[in-house]
C-alpha cells in the first residue's frame, strides 16, 4: 500500500519514525519505512542501532554520499508498494492523522503535497533567524495559496506519488548540489500533465541551518538554478513563474547585470553580516539572492 521514504543527511530522524509507525499501524494497511542516510558512517552507526529496533523499518547507509536526487531515486528503486510518501528525514509530526490525511485523499494518477511547517516562536538563538524567519514568511503557506500555483508551489519536503508516476519522471541526479532539485521535479510534472494536489498535512521543518551556512546554500542554490536555466532544461513558459530568474533575466535584458555584480561583490561581506544578525532582513536576502546569481555571469 504505502512506502514511506526518508532521506536523510546529518539528523537522527527516529522521533519522526517512532511518530509515523504509531500512525501506520491504526490504519491496518501494510507499509514499510526506508530511510536512506547520506551522512558519513560514523553518524550512520549510532543512528542505525536506534532505528534497528523499530518494525517495519529498513536502514541504508554507504561509504560515499549519493546525493540529494539520487538518495531519493535510490529509495523509490527500494520501495515495494504503490504509493510513495517522501519525508526529508528532519521533518516533525504536526498532527495525530498526517497518514490518514494522506489515505483519505489517494488518487493513482495524481501528486499530493502536504506543505512544510514552522513554529510560531522564534529561535532562542540568532544564528538561526535568518532560517527560520525565511520558512515562516515565504515556505509556509496555506494549501489554497499553493493549489494557485501547483507546479510551482511543489516541494520535495512533504509529497506522496504514485509509484507508477515516479518511475516515469525520476529525479535529475546531475543535480548534485543543494537547491531547485524540487523546482525541476515540479516542472516535469508540470510537463508530463500530472496534476498536484495541495494539502493543509503539513510536517515541521526542524533542521534549521545556522545563517552562515544557509547562506552557503543560497549561493550553491542559485548556482543550480543557473545551470538549469543555461542548460535550457526549464520549459520557457514557467521561467517567468520563478521570481530569482525572472529578475535576473530582466538585469541582464537592460544591461545592468555586470553593474549589479560589481555592487553584490562589494557589499557581499556587509551583507551577510546583517543577514547574520538577529534582525534579518528578508528583502535584503532577495538582493543578496540576485546579486549572487548575477554574479556566476
Amino acid at each position: 500500500m504505502l512506502s514511506v521514504l526518508i532521506p536523510v543527511k546529518d539528523w537522527n530522524p527516529i522521533s519522526l519514525i517512532e511518530s509515523l509507525t504509531a500512525q501506520l499501524i491504526k490504519t491496518d494497511l501494510p507499509y514499510e519505512i526506508l530511510i536512506s542516510d547520506d551522512s558519513s558512517p560514523d553518524t550512520s552507526s549510532i543512528i542505525s542501532t536506534q532505528i534497528g529496533m523499530v518494525p517495519g523499518v529498513k536502514y541504508f547507509t554507504r561509504e560515499k554520499p549519493l546525493g540529494r536526487s539520487a538518495n531519493r531515486n535510490f529509495l523509490a528503486d527500494q520501495a515495494r508498494f504503490d504509493y510513495l510518501l517522501f519525508i526529508d528525514g528532519d521533518a516533525g509530526i504536526a498532527g495525530d492523522d498526517f497518514i490518514r490525511n494522506y489515505f483519505d485523499h489517494l488518487k493513482p494518477d495524481a501528486v499530493i503535497c502536504g506543505g512544510t511547517l514552522y513554529h510560531e516562536k522564534k529561535p532562542e538563538k540568532p544564528e538561526f533567524m535568518l532560517r527560520w524567519k525565511y520558512g515562516r514568511h515565504r515556505e509556509q503557506s496555506e494549501a489554497s495559496l499553493r493549489q494557485k500555483h501547483p507546479w510551482k508551489s511543489f516541494s520535495t519536503f512533504n509529497f506522496l506519488i504514485p509509484a507508477s508516476v515516479f518511475q516515469n519522471i525520476r529525479f535529475d541526479e546531475s543535480i548534485r548540489g543543494y537547491g531547485h532539485e524540487d523546482t525541476f521535479f515540479g516542472f516535469a510534472l508540470y510537463q508530463a500533465g500530472v496534476k498536484i494536489i495541495h494539502l493543509n498535512n503539513g510536517l515541521f521543518h526542524l533542521g534549521l541551518e545556522p545563517s552562515e551556512i544557509y547562506l552557503d546554500k543560497v549561493r550553491e542554490s542559485g548556482a543550480n538554478l543557473h545551470s538549469l536555466y543555461v542548460r535550457n532544461l526549464i520549459p520557457p513558459d514557467c521561467i517567468n513563474n520563478i521570481r530569482l530568474l525572472k529578475n535576473w533575466k530582466r538585469l541582464k535584458r537592460f544591461g545592468v547585470n555586470g553593474l549589479f555584480s560589481a555592487c553584490y561583490g562589494l557589499s557581499k561581506k556587509s551583507m551577510e553580516k546583517r543577514l547574520c544578525g538577529p534582525n534579518p532582513s528578508l528583502l535584503l536576502l532577495d538582493f543578496y539572492k540576485l546579486g549572487a546569481i548575477s554574479h556566476i555571469d
